[in-house]
């Protein structure tokens, strides 16, 4: 039996998937009597949720882990754990390159770690990475909320898109997703717990249910979330370009709890270096959806995923992305130099582009992002937007942080008691991507 007062702390890296299993791995400690903390030296226990999309992230992790030789030190009894993508990517390798680490696990073996902790107290200790049944185990009660009115839900499981650049289909494995009537049962359970926003999440979401035989499966599952009580907003990512149709766009248009923010990845405004990548659609194509996403749905917020100084891109084709983010707009981006991964097609390409340049490119690409970001910001000053209250603000003593229903960071001054709150808040100044402004209305607590 372990210890109720034994502590641990979880550091996630990566993406929004990464987040959701980081609930399951809390809900797990916490049943198992352990303690969450914030303070390494408290801890017995130390977990990296890690991600191996990019290089930088796992020198991130390397050098915290180094940071804990002394940590180590003192306590001999600490376990220091890796889990996640990396994990599941260099597996026993990360053992070896990394004395100080007692346990390594892949996704697939969360529901494996109480055994795999008490064999980590004897011995450096590896799960399985095996496939399995993608969500065995999973129940609303067996997550714990960063905050309890709000939950991430995997939908869809894996990748199989293999797009050049990208690791995730490698380590994830091949799409799989949850049965719809057990996805619909898991959220009343979250909403009869008090949650009222849910983020379904997935690397594809518009490709759940191609496996299961359901036609539009993604629109089908939004339709039953709608008739949820409790629920009152839906969002998702990530959406691929290639199977985003006309007819989900439409039907989730009638949907009165989907929120007005799309992510759309676009990689790249160059035809041929979509071609290259392997995305599977192309310029013109993208554009045209964007065209039916702000049609159909007023007021949406769109945001993407940029990648530059990828294997032979020019400076012309690099000008492609330029004027691609200038025609559409978006709210935000989340803009990054090409990386090489190893195991990748992209990373044996020719023409592999110099960091100087990819980083002036990067640098150029933000400059011009950012000053759109502004100038759409700086349209909402003035209107009055519905707000989830989601905390304390952390450097503005008496005022408290929110979500609108297109995804943007809201400060106002309130009590903390509003938390869990929907108000109406009157924006007065805005930034890049964040406003503030008075709060006008409270509508009701979460």
């Amino acid at each position: 039996m372990i210890n109720t007062q034994r502590k641990f702390m979880l550091t996630t890296f990566g993406c929004q998937m990464n987040q959701a299993d980081a609930q399951r791995i809390r809900g797990l400690l916490t049943r198992l009597g352990y303690i969450e903390t914030e303070e390494e030296s408290e801890a017995d226990l130390i977990l990296f949720n890690t991600c191996c999309v990019r290089q930088h992230a796992e020198q991130r992790l390397i050098g915290r882990i180094q940071s804990l030789i002394n940590t180590k030190k003192r306590n001999s009894d600490l376990i220091i754990g890796v889990a996640g993508c990396m994990a599941q990517n260099m597996q026993g390798e990360l053992l070896e390159a990394l004395p100080l680490v007692d346990l390594v696990f892949g996704p697939n073996d969360i529901e494996d770690l109480p055994l795999l902790l008490q064999r980590a107290t004897s011995e450096k200790t590896t799960g399985n990475f095996a496939p399995r049944g993608a969500f065995d185990g999973e129940s609303a009660d067996g997550i714990v909320l960063h905050r309890p009115f709000s939950a991430m839900v995997n939908i869809i499981r894996g990748c199989t898109n293999f797009c050049s650049y990208c690791i995730v289909p490698y380590v994830r494995g091949p799409e799989v997703s949850r049965p719809l009537d057990e996805l619909t049962a898991f959220i009343t359970e979250l909403a009869g717990r008090g949650v009222k926003e849910i983020t379904l999440l997935g690397q594809n979401v518009n490709a759940y249910g191609k496996d299961l035989g359901i036609k539009e499966g993604f629109a089908t599952l939004l339709e039953r979330i709608e008739k949820i009580d409790g629920i009152n907003w839906v969002r998702f990512m990530t959406s691929h370009p290639r199977d985003f149709s006309l007819e989900t766009v439409k039907r989730m248009a009638q949907l009165k709890k989907v929120c007005e923010q799309y992510h759309l990845p676009v990689q790249a405004g160059s035809n041929r270096i979509l071609t290259e990548m392997k995305r599977g659609y192309t310029r013109e194509h993208y554009l045209e959806l964007i065209t039916q996403v702000r049609e159909n749905i007023p007021g949406v917020s769109l945001s993407t995923d940029i990648i530059c100084g990828f294997p032979g891109e020019t400076e012309a084709e690099f000008n492609d992305t330029l004027d691609l983010i200038k025609q559409v707009r978006y709210e935000t981006a989340f803009m990054y130099y090409y990386s090489p991964r190893a195991g990748t097609a992209a990373a044996d390409m020719p023409g592999q582009i110099d960091e100087e340049i990819r980083k002036a490119r990067l640098a150029k690409l933000i400059e011009v992002q950012n000053g759109i970001g502004l100038e759409e910001s700086l349209k909402l000053v003035g209107q009055t937007l519905e707000v989830l209250v989601e905390s304390e603000a952390a450097r503005n003593v008496g005022h408290l942080v929110g979500k609108t229903r297109t995804g943007r960071s809201v400060d106002f001054a309130g009590s903390r008691d509003l938390i869990g709150s929907f108000v109406d808040v009157t924006i007065q100044k805005a930034r890049n991507w964040t406003l503030s402004g008075i709060m006008t209305a409270k509508k009701g607590v979460g």
